[in-house]
């Protein structure tokens, strides 16, 4: 096929447009994790009436972004952190959170759900409620989330080492297994 000259620029201009809104990459793999900013909490340990991220410098944070009403959340991603809470939930490498993300169907993703979840997946760990709200702090806009379920695993520098929809249950356990030995990641 030969190619010509306007062709060529022609394709050459369509790699190089800016991408739209539903194209850009999501996520923030590599940055410093921004702070929280959760006031509503459930199961916070005795004492305490919130939680940062800057607590848990020096252990790796395996976060679960979900909504109540989520299919995906509620078939794959909160029983693959049952399973790592079973298995990893003792170390002193691993702090585990789940935070409810509303961005969508808010009479049904509500603070007062967060008990129902915590009980149906067996979570003992602290879960928190921050809804997407206009003007208001998100972590879906902070962490640049595509939706739920969506995993944000903090290094314990601070820095996001992965983040995106998808867990895989038998790689994550291999890795959590690594960083407890102290052994790099795969």
């Amino acid at each position: 096929m030969r190619v010509t000259l306007i062709t060529a620029l022609l394709l050459t201009s369509l790699f190089h447009l800016p991408l739209t809104a539903q194209e850009r990459p999501r996520g923030i793999q590599g940055e410093i994790a921004p702070q929280l900013g959760v006031t509503e909490w459930i199961q916070l340990p005795e004492g305490k009436e919130k939680i940062s991220l800057s607590e848990f410098r020096g252990k790796t944070v395996i976060m679960l972004f979900f909504q109540h009403t989520c299919t995906a959340c509620n078939k794959r991603a909160l029983p693959t952190l049952q399973k790592l809470l079973t298995k990893f939930g003792e170390s002193d490498r691993i702090a585990f959170l789940a935070i409810q993300t509303p961005f969508e169907d808010f009479s049904n993703n509500t603070v007062a759900k967060l008990e129902t979840t915590a009980e149906r997946f067996d979570l003992d760990i602290p879960i928190g409620h921050l809804a997407k709200k206009p003007g208001a702090h998100s972590l879906n806009t902070a962490y640049k989330t595509a939706g739920t379920p969506w995993w944000v695993i903090v290094n314990p520098e601070g820095v996001v080492d992965y983040n995106g929809f998808y867990l895989n249950p038998a790689e994550a356990e291999k890795n959590i297994e690594n960083l407890i030995a102290g052994k790099p990641i795969d």
